[in-house]
């Protein structure tokens, strides 16, 4: 019997735990909101991730490189499942990050679409994913 592998988001030294996420939002449903692919495709340097790059290599701050993603993977995603954007507290204020989703993002990116369905973690529910 084999032990299903845990979703995980890493971003630097923050590992955030999905399955912990996606049980939270079961618990705690809310509405979701709108979030625009555009912004997040630029910030995540989405457009890189073409199966016929062969530029330079890169490592992006956000999101996943070259070795991290499939193309074709993302084209099968349901895009109406919402993605998972945390928010986390800085001295300057709240900022988001997209934690799960990023293969939809690519696929509504590619198919031109403006937006996607997404659940917003709070900062204490985000502290709550968070490994430490």
């Amino acid at each position: 019997m084999s032990i299903p592998s845990r979703q995980l988001f890493k971003y630097g030294r923050w590992v955030f735990d999905i399955d912990r996420a996606m049980r939270l939002l079961e618990e705690h449903p809310r509405p979701t909101e709108q979030t625009s692919v555009a912004d997040w495709s630029a910030a995540y340097h989405l457009s890189l991730l073409r199966p016929d790059y062969d530029g330079p290599s890169w490592c992006p701050i956000f999101g996943p490189d070259q070795s991290h993603f499939s193309a074709e993977h993302a084209m099968r995603t349901d895009l109406e499942q919402p993605v998972i954007i945390a928010t986390l507290e800085f001295d300057s204020g709240p900022a988001r990050l997209l934690i799960d989703g990023v293969h939809r993002m690519y696929r509504a990116m590619t198919e031109g679409r403006p937006t996607l369905p997404a659940h917003v973690l709070t900062v204490a529910e985000t502290a709550t994913i968070r490994e430490h």
